[in-house]
Parts: C-alpha cells; structure tokens; sequence
C-alpha cells in the first residue's frame, strides 16, 4: 500500500513528491500504521520496488494489500499523478468508514464524486459486483480501469473478453467502453464497442492513448467511435460454425442436435440469423445461438401476413433461459439495462431487414418468408447480397450516430 497512519494519526502518502532522504529521516523516528487494521507497518524505499508499506509478518490485516504488485502499485500511483497533473484534488488510498472501502484514487469533479480502481488480478464476481453497488449506493460513480494485462488481443478489432473483463464494461451514450492500462508503456487502451462473436471473442475497436494524449473527460465520457465490423462479424461466423462442426464433441452438442432434429445445418442457416446487436454483451450465449432458437420457437411458426405478439418472442427467450439454454451476463457497471434491450434490437433490426413490420410497441407483422438456403454455396451467395443490400441498416442499428 501507498498510505499509512502516522503515530498521531496524520496520513502519510508516498505518491506525494519525496526525497528519499526525507523519507529515510522520518522512517527513523516515525512509526506507522495500516489505515484499516491498525497493525504497525513499514516503509519500505528499495531502489527495484515502488516505495510502499508492508505489513509486519504474521499480521492479519483482511485486506491483505501486501499482496500488491510492483506492476499494480506503480499502476496506481501513474494514474493518481495523471489526474493531479490536472489540476484535479484527488487522494490516493483514501479508506471511507461509511462505505468500508477503499478506492486506489478517490476524486470529486462537477459536484460528482468518482472511485478508480485499478484491477491486475482476478477476483471473484461477487466481490466485484459488492464494491460496485456499494460504490454506487453512495452517490459515487466507480471507474474500474483494467490491467492491460487482461485483454488478450487476438487480431486486429478482435480480443477475447472473459465474463471477468466483461464486468468492466460500462455503456457509453450509444456503445460500450471497457478502460485498460499498462503502467509499463504508461498507456491506456480503451476497448470501444463490444460486439461479442462467442462467450468470449469480441470485435471492439482499441485505442491507444499515451498519458499526455488522454483525459480524465476522455476517462469519464469516452467518445463513440464507429468503426467497420461487418466483414469481421462475417468471417468470425463462419470460423465459429466451422469450429462447432469439427469440435471433438460435436456429435453430443445439444445445439447441433438440436439443428439435426429441424433436419438444419449450421452452414445453411438463413442471413436473418446471427445478426450484430447493439445490446448483446448482456448475452453470454452467442448471437448465432440465441437467435436460431428464437427462429425455431417463434418465426418458423408464422408465415406472411401473420401477426406476431412480441411478449411470444420474450416468453420464448425467457423459456430458454430458464432451461439454461441461453445463459446471460451480469454487466454491473454498465447502469440498469438487461439482456431484454438486445432482443428488442433484434426483433428492431429484423423489421429493418423487411422481415418483420412494427404494427404497435406489442405486435409485428410478418412481410416475407424466411427462406432456408439449400446449399452451403447458396447460403455465401445469400448472405453476401443479404449484407451488401442492408449493410447501412444493420451498421446503423450498432452505431446509431453513423
């Protein structure tokens, strides 16, 4: 840790400018105390460590800061003197009694008060998801910025995201933003837009920003920055239905089976499913998944000219849900939107695609029969025309500003 108690209960915070000479002086007199337990502690001013405190052995302090690495205490200490080179009275490791937490960096901007917590390390969901509402009980609005040692890059626009990262993500005014940083590099890489392939998978755009190029409003309000996914979404597709079809238990696979049973294969699936969708990181379940189980429970059964009651369409979701075949993220930064706002943009973007037509907020009427390619070569000829004609509907369905 970067704070301690002084003996007369004064902090002590080594990510203020110091002579390691001052430091020394007042370490010989001095003795200080965790902030949380009250156990002694130690200033510790090594040359090849970020000076720190550390705990006495054997003490039993919860919070166990002493775990902290070199990469997370210099991390932290970056990111609080980024935000003083601001101008802004922010305070490093500041324990809050009422909440019982304690934020890397704490500050207050435009009467609003913010908590960074820098995350290197996997910690269990419910932990991070208790911190979060307690932050957010309080009035106080939680940054948490990722270590970039997270984020598993793929390829260009593509990262693997687990449902760990995906607790980061935070809803923008029309996409998503996951904040990462490398204390390393003294970097951020910014994830904007998320538009998950599979579980894990996930187009994003990233952007790399040296400290002296980025904000705290940039860090606060990041802007929305559309970008081309349609030909990556494609392609990542097809590898995903390649990758069930040769998986080692395909032939168990209920899904497969399933398509086996509607006398269906992955490859000649119709355009009008898999589609991009705005809202579904709240989805673990791939798009390609949930949307063919919308077609057999729902659109399958109608035919043109037919009305459609949406609450078919979410009881149909819902079913799936419940028998664990659709499984759902729990997003707990991203505000108070659920998994119900990417199928609404679903069933939104096939009226789009003039499958369906939006009679009132309840009803849709069916326009045209989905039509089931007989070939895998019919079904790429297909799906090409199918994206080259609604192309600007489905981009402008992800990014409404485009």
């Amino acid at each position: 840790m970067l704070v301690a108690n002084k003996s007369d209960g004064k902090r002590l915070s080594l990510g203020e400018r110091w002579e390691k000479s001052d430091l020394i002086g007042i370490r010989s007199t001095e003795k200080f105390y965790c902030p949380e337990c009250g156990e002694e502690v130690v200033m510790k001013l090594g040359s090849k460590k970020v000076w720190h405190f550390s705990h006495l052995a054997g003490g039993s302090c919860q919070y166990e800061y002493d775990r902290e690495s070199k990469y997370h205490l210099s991390g932290k200490l970056q990111l609080f003197n980024w935000l003083k080179k601001q101008g802004i009275n922010a305070e490093l490791e500041q324990f809050d009694q009422h909440m019982k937490q304690k934020p890397d960096i704490a500050f207050e901007l435009q009467n609003q008060k913010y908590a960074i917590e820098f995350q290197c390390s996997v910690i269990p969901e419910e932990i991070f998801e208790k911190r979060t509402k307690t932050y957010l009980h309080y009035g106080v609005i939680p940054i948490w910025v990722a270590a970039e040692t997270l984020v598993k890059r793929k390829k260009n626009n593509v990262v693997s995201i687990n449902n760990f990262l995906y607790l980061f993500i935070r809803q923008t005014r029309h996409s998503w933003n996951i904040p990462a940083f490398c204390p390393i590099s003294g970097q951020f890489i910014n994830l904007n837009g998320a538009i998950p392939i599979t579980s894990k998978k996930t187009i994003t755009n990233l952007i790399v920003s040296s400290l002296n190029q980025y904000s705290v409003e940039d860090l606060l309000s990041p802007i929305d920055k559309p970008f081309p996914i349609l030909k990556t979404w494609q392609a990542e597709n097809q590898k995903l239905k390649s990758r069930y079809l040769t998986s080692p238990g395909a032939w168990k696979n209920p899904f497969l089976k399933e398509l086996y049973r509607n006398h269906l294969s992955l490859h000649t699936l119709p355009s009008e499913i898999g589609l991009p969708v705005r809202s579904s990181p709240y989805i673990e379940t791939p798009s390609l998944i949930w949307q063919t189980f919308l077609y057999f429970d729902v659109f399958r059964h109608y035919q043109k000219g037919d009305i459609i009651i949406y609450a078919k369409i979410r009881e149909a979701f819902d079913r799936r849900v419940r028998r664990k075949e659709i499984k759902l993220r729990t997003l707990p930064v991203a505000g108070q939107r659920d998994h119900r706002y990417a199928l609404a943009e679903y069933v939104f973007l096939l009226t789009k695609v003039s499958f369906l037509e939006r009679i009132n907020s309840g009803t849709v009427r069916v326009l045209r029969e989905i039509i089931i390619p007989d070939s895998i070569n019919e079904q790429i000829d297909a799906e090409a025309k199918f994206f080259t004609k609604y192309r600007n509907e489905i981009t402008q369905s992800i990014f409404p500003l485009t």
